[in-house]
């Protein structure tokens, strides 16, 4: 049986479609009641404030852009690298990374909101750590430093590249950048032949 999402559920969504639509300051009460379908006051009803409709919607976003990021991880070689720059593309077309971005900016100011996004990013990079070595080991490569330590380089450069995609640098010049980075990644791993 499918499940109907609760007036809480369409809210956040309707949340979330907002910030991907204008990013963080296009976020109001009443764009998400319309969005919704509902009245601002039940807005209000479920969500104490404009910040508590704003983590609910950081929230969602982030389950969702870690999954998107991360599940082209589970394939091995080439082709999850490629799946994986697949994915930053189609975040930055969609407005997420933009949003996102807004919600990093906000969370210096908002500790709920930092704290969402920071288990979220401790998240991602988890599944990097677990992840990257079997992805090397299948391109004939080894991590060349801890698998923290390069959990922690390539989830930097993944918000660069989603960075450079949503604010309209060339997507040709990304993919040049993107290769040449996994390039030295899988190089510095690989022993003389």
């Amino acid at each position: 049986m499918k499940r109907t999402a609760t007036t809480p559920d369409r809210i956040a969504e309707a949340a979330v479609s907002q910030l991907l639509l204008g990013g963080a300051a296009s976020l109001t009460v009443g764009d998400v009641a319309r969005r919704a379908g509902i009245s601002s006051a039940l807005v209000h009803y479920h969500y104490d404030s404009k910040q508590g409709l704003l983590r609910a919607a950081a929230e969602r976003l982030a389950v969702a852009r870690t999954e998107r990021r991360m599940r082209p991880l589970e394939g091995p070689g080439l082709d999850a690298i490629d799946a994986l720059r697949l994915a930053l593309e189609v975040e930055a077309a969609s407005g997420g990374e933009r949003a996102w971005h807004d919600l990093l900016h906000l969370g210096r100011d908002d500790a709920p909101l930092k704290e969402t996004l920071d288990r979220h990013r401790e998240r991602e990079l988890d599944t990097l750590a677990a992840r990257l070595p079997a992805l090397l080991t299948s391109l004939g490569s080894a991590p060349a430093v801890a698998a923290e330590q390069l959990a922690l380089v390539v989830q930097a450069a993944l918000d660069g590249f989603g960075l450079a995609l949503a604010t309209g640098v060339n997507p040709g010049s990304v993919r040049s950048a993107y290769d040449a980075f996994w390039l030295v990644v899988i190089g510095a791993g690989q022993t003389g032949r």
